[in-house]
């Protein structure tokens, strides 16, 4: 008895009709300080702000915890270590 012939990866993926795109979601942020949960709206209010270390990574925080922020980054960038976030909370 013969085999019957299967597609490639490829000739599946071809056939296979492509999927939407999933909804954009809301992002949950925190402060790389002291892991305050910010909502958008404390970016317009001027209470969050977001930080970028030399990487182009982008980190947010609480104007409050900004120094810290900075000098978490600042340890992450001499280091090429992940940022030590504080652990988040709401």
């Amino acid at each position: 008895m013969k085999r019957e012939k299967r597609l490639t990866k490829r000739e599946r993926k071809a056939l296979a009709p492509a999927r939407p795109a999933a909804p954009q979601q809301h992002k949950h942020i925190h402060c790389v300080a002291c892991g305050k949960h910010l909502d958008d709206i404390e970016f317009t209010q001027g209470t969050a702000t977001w930080l970028q270390c030399l990487h182009r990574s982008r980190f947010a925080s609480c104007t409050v915890c900004a120094d810290v922020s900075k000098r978490l980054l600042a340890e992450h960038d001499r280091t090429g270590q992940p940022v030590q976030s504080a652990q988040a909370w709401h």
